[in-house]
């Protein structure tokens, strides 16, 4: 749909069935997880990339390129400024936080879209939303190393990138193979680099 600073006088739910995909999901992010606010535009971001990944119909709308800060989308950036301007997000600092309408809405959403695809989101969003900008990017960088070749970043990363797989494992942010990933080392290799560094590896 077009832009909903025109529907700001409907309720919650004639309003979320106005909405378009990538709205309602953008709502659901700051919805999910108990409500947590988004960290900022870098997060909102990262965290609904790996949403698309999971959402192809989502991933269609978005169009995620590679940019200078990893996989970005300008549709996502669009959308989440129309539901700022429309009073359903608002910026608390660089969070992103729900409006109490926009709450009512994401809770129609919420019902709409089912557990499954909520918790998805959460999940995401519990995985990112408390990184470091630079764990962020690695994550991304790493796991989806398309999205690497327009960036700024990945220079500063790379040095580090056994130090923060080290960390996302211990935080069990991530297991042993993706954590591994991050790292630039094989399993095995990382299993030693792991204890080297005093971090106990139990085995399944």
């Amino acid at each position: 749909m077009s832009g909903l600073t025109t529907l700001g006088c409907m309720d919650a739910e004639t309003l979320s069935k106005r909405l378009s995909l990538s709205q309602r999901f953008a709502l659901l992010l700051p919805y999910a997880g108990n409500g947590q606010p988004v960290r900022g535009k870098l997060h909102f971001q990262k965290e609904m990339f790996l949403v698309a990944k999971n959402v192809p119909d989502l991933a269609d709308e978005l169009g995620y390129e590679p940019a200078l800060k990893g996989p970005m989308s300008e549709a996502l950036e669009w959308n989440v400024d129309q539901l700022e301007s429309a009073g359903l997000l608002r910026r608390d600092g660089a969070a992103y936080k729900l409006t109490d309408f926009g709450r009512r809405c994401a809770e129609q959403v919420a019902r709409e879209v089912g557990p499954q695809l909520l918790e998805l989101i959460g999940d995401m969003k519990e995985l990112l939303n408390d990184l470091s900008k630079d764990e962020l990017l690695a994550v991304v960088y790493f796991l989806y190393p398309e999205m690497t070749v327009e960036s700024e970043e990945i220079a500063g990363i790379l040095p580090k990138r056994r130090g923060i797989a080290l960390r996302l494992f211990v935080r069990e942010k991530l297991g042993l193979e993706r954590a591994a990933i991050i790292a630039g080392l094989p399993p095995v290799e990382f299993v030693s680099y792991l204890k080297s560094q005093g971090v106990a590896v139990h085995s399944e």
